[in-house]
């Protein structure tokens, strides 16, 4: 069984050199989910879901994203995109797409849902889209609360003491 997976997050950012608008990411924490401490694992049916066992201060089943666009003189970047994806499978038993996320206040799927269903969403290798959004006026924030859940099955092997990762990239970017 899986006892701790470790999500640490990685920004990738990118801007017009030209612009003259600065853009900022500020993602609050990374997420864990050590399910050694968790009560009720394992689950009495499978597959079984289960929030971090840490993460955000401000958001205990995920992450913070602060967006920030400060505008110089005039409008320069018309929409502003909030990218994610994941790195690679936590090991040769744990597919990445078992860590699923949402930024849509969800519960946890009951025991037994053999795929969470929307607004959860599950983390994969190519570039998704999380929110995009109009900046206006001299600043603009916009922050996201981005829920991650971790799938559970039976045929998750022990991890070592130390646990198994994997990494989650996410983009910002303005166009």
């Amino acid at each position: 069984m899986i006892r701790k997976l470790s999500l640490p997050l990685f920004l990738l950012l990118y801007s017009k050199s030209w612009a003259i608008s600065i853009i900022i990411l500020s993602v609050d924490s990374n997420v864990s989910f050590d399910l050694s401490t968790v009560a009720g694992f394992p689950p009495p049916v499978f597959p079984g879901y289960y929030y971090p066992t840490k993460a955000s201060g401000s958001n205990p089943e995920g992450i913070v994203i602060t967006a920030t666009v400060i505008t110089i003189f005039w409008q320069t970047i018309s929409r502003v995109y909030i990218d994610i994806k994941g790195g690679h499978d936590p090991s040769p038993t744990v597919a990445l797409s078992q860590i699923n996320w949402t930024i849509t206040p969800a519960p946890l799927p009951p025991p037994g849902t053999p795929y969470p269903p929307p607004p959860w969403q599950p983390l994969v290798d190519a570039w998704r889209r999380v929110a995009s959004f109009v900046p206006s006026g001299f600043v603009t924030r916009r922050r996201y609360l981005m829920d991650f859940c971790f799938k559970a099955e039976e045929d998750d092997d022990p991890t070592p003491p130390q646990g198994i990762t994997t990494t989650v990239y996410i983009r910002f970017y303005g166009l």
